[in-house]
């Protein structure tokens, strides 16, 4: 696949009441520290470029991982027609190009024609028109030096850290001739115009260490001309793309998959350096000192432990390890492993799902030499009660008091159950340690989640402190101890234990009628504490999938859920229809927030025809594959994917075999990474394989 294929604009259609995605038109090398992208409006707002607009206010360097987490250390580069210009420009929208390695636009009202391109710390803009101008601007801008060949600034806006000083250095090399005038903007923003002699190109770079550390980074890129970058950075994707090669009748479908394995290549992003002496170096926001190793930011646990990490243990086993690195690093720096980064710790949504990246890593012989001293930093999050509420568990005096948390701590029921799987979890890292009295320790631990089981109604209640669950209950209503859904949302997050969850609803047939139940009622909803309507309720209520919110993670290994129970054809029909109907490589591709990776990795697997139910487990359960052939080059060997007569309303498969043997409806992960032949059959009707 072509890099000039990828429309960077999936997704990106959005406002604060609805999300398409909440995605931004990103450039960049992949997993970059820095990315570039078009901004379409001059206000403070998080949802900054609009895919309809005309409008333009420059392009942007950013590290804003979603909208409702915000940007930090960001700067605007904006071609100006005078060098007092403070306006919203314009540009021609139909002829621009959102490229993963290429961003190129005609600003309207300046006469200018803007290119740009960005690496890993660093990039380049290209501006052709006559003497033309061009303002930097960012809140909290300062010149740090300026020379005839080198400007040096410092940015200091974000929008939560640790380090109420958090500074991010950039540095630019300057054309021959070039002269630098100070401006300051109507909404007190600092800025800086350059006035350019002629066409030229300024390369930049950045950097969180230190002024002395971005003019470094700068050095490679100032010696490399502007076409040359471009072909660097698209030569990243491409060879990034060229890790699964699809072949198919559709062609929509065929984008779907590219434009979503772009997106699921960008986040977490890279947040160390490399110094003079070649050594990896980061800046630690707790210690506000400079330390060895690797670090990596804007990644919530919450949402990517489903499917980015584990679609990272497939195509990228080594960045996965180095990010384990990066985490373990985030764990000496606050004495707990990482929930949300951005730049640091935010502390946002239930459980501390870090632990199944490790744990996935850890049945997949990935980072294994990492395991002992992650092991100890797992236990630290479920043992060590953190005075500041951002770190570890939170309620879990409660927890390990009670056996759960109770309902006056808010998200009770997705905590319980986010910290029965972390202690299995746990269990799991044991094992593979040969640690088997701390294993059978925390996988009785496991078990906690049947303190909030309700089998009257087979769903997850929240319970007081006396043990008593709470009275008023609406299985459609949201909040009331669950997590942005209701307890249907959030009532099979068992996924240490799905046999357990199975049996306690009455068994197989039982749980099935059950999951049937959930999919053929409305897509209703009630606010409940939450108090009002917002964007995850109107975007279940979007889509024809009863309560299974495929808009949002919690939702993402429902569908899945009837092949365990022996239902393998609603897993089939249901997990097509989804993918056929409410996925697009558009710039309203998404039924929800993709969320760094998490949403377009479910894509990936879920039209490769298999899915992590269980990370930690090291077996995928087996869908239905979109595609008519596939072939995934790993680093063991090559893993193909056929689907014979793989046509429109051929929904089932039939006959399935791995290397020419019959499979039943799971398969573990070493014999995928190993390479090989999954072959399925597709039919019009579905096959028994109970």
């Amino acid at each position: 696949m072509n890099p000039e294929s990828i429309d960077t604009r999936i997704g990106s259609q959005n406002t604060y009441t609805f999300s398409h995605g909440n995605t931004l038109p990103l450039t960049g090398s992949p997993f970059a520290m820095n990315y570039l992208a078009v901004q379409t409006t001059l206000e403070d707002t998080p949802w900054w470029f609009d895919p309809t607009a005309q409008s333009f206010a420059g392009i942007r360097l950013t590290h804003q991982p979603s909208p409702w987490v915000g940007d930090f250390s960001s700067v605007l580069f904006t071609p100006v027609a005078t060098a007092d210009a403070d306006y919203l420009g314009t540009y021609a929208r139909a002829d621009a190009t959102f490229a993963p390695h290429l961003i190129a636009v005609s600003a309207l009202e300046a006469q200018i024609k803007l290119q740009a391109t960005a690496t890993r710390y660093g990039g380049a803009l290209r501006l052709d028109g006559d003497k033309p101008l061009l303002k930097i601007s960012a809140k909290g801008l300062r010149v740090l030096d300026q020379t005839a060949e080198r400007l040096s600034l410092a940015i200091t806006n974000f929008a939560a850290s640790e380090d109420p000083d958090f500074t991010m250095y950039l540095t630019v090399a300057l054309p021959e001739d070039t002269a630098v005038s100070p401006l300051r903007t109507a909404d007190k923003t600092a800025a800086l115009v350059l006035s350019l002699s002629g066409a030229a190109t300024l390369a930049f770079a950045t950097s969180f260490i230190s002024a002395e550390q971005a003019a470094a980074n700068l050095v490679p890129l100032a010696a490399t001309d502007f076409d040359s970058l471009v072909a660097q950075v698209k030569t990243e994707w491409a060879h990034k793309l060229a890790q699964v090669e699809i072949t198919d009748h559709n062609k929509a479908s065929v984008a779907l998959f590219y434009h979503n394995l772009y997106r699921a290549s960008l986040f977490p992003m890279t947040f160390y350096e490399v110094d003079a002496a070649g050594q990896e170096i980061h800046y630690d926001t707790t210690s506000k000192t400079v330390r060895p190793g690797k670090l990596y930011t804007n990644n919530g646990f919450w949402d990517t432990y489903k499917t980015l990490f584990p679609m990272l243990s497939l195509l990228d086993p080594a960045m996965y390890a180095d990010m384990l690195e990066g985490f373990y690093n985030s764990y000496l720096e606050t004495g707990f492993l990482p929930r949300w980064l951005s730049p640091d710790e935010r502390g946002m949504m239930p459980g501390t799902m870090v632990d199944a990246v490790i744990a996935d890593a850890a049945v997949k012989g990935i980072a294994s030499d990492l395991m002992p001293k992650l092991l100890v930093a797992m236990q630290q999050g479920a043992t060590t009660i953190s005075e500041d509420v951002k770190y570890g568990r939170e309620g879990l005096a409660e927890y390990l008091r009670l056996g759960y948390v109770p309902a006056d701590i808010g998200e009770s029921v997705n905590k319980t159950l986010d910290y029965a799987y972390s202690d299995w979890l746990i269990s799991v890292v044991a094992k593979t340690l040969g640690e088997t009295e701390l294993a059978a320790e925390y996988e009785a631990k496991s078990q906690n989640w049947r303190n909030v089981f309700d089998p009257s109604v087979k769903l997850m209640r929240a319970k007081d402190r006396d043990g008593k669950f709470v009275a008023a209950f609406d299985p459609i209503a949201w909040g009331n101890g669950y997590t942005e859904g209701s307890a249907w949302a959030n009532s099979f997050a068992v996924y240490q234990d799905l046999p357990g969850l199975i049996e306690a609803t009455g068994g197989k047939d039982a749980f099935v009628a059950h999951l049937h139940h959930m999919v053929n009622q409305p897509a209703a909803f009630k606010p409940g504490t939450y108090g009002q309507t917002i964007h995850e309720m109107r975007e279940l209520a979007a889509q024809p999938f009863g309560q299974i919110a495929i808009s949002n993670q919690p939702s993402f290994h429902l569908p899945y859920l009837f092949t365990l129970a022996g239902d393998s054809a609603s897993t089939e029909v249901l997990v097509r229809t989804m993918l056929t109907t409410a996925f697009s490589a558009k710039a309203d591709g998404y039924p929800g927030d993709e969320d760094n990776g998490s949403m377009s990795s479910w894509v990936l697997f879920s039209s490769l025809g298999f899915y992590p139910v269980t990370p930690g487990s090291g077996r995928y359960v087996l869908g239905a594959p979109l595609f008519d052939r596939a072939v995934l080059h790993l680093p063991k060997g090559d893993l193909v994917l056929t689907a014979t007569n793989n046509r429109p309303g051929f929904n089932f498969v039939g006959e399935r075999t791995f290397n020419g043997e019959p499979l039943g409806n799971q398969i573990d992960h070493a014999q995928l990474a190993a390479g090989g032949t999954l072959a399925a059959d597709m039919q019009l009707l579905p096959h028994d394989r109970k």
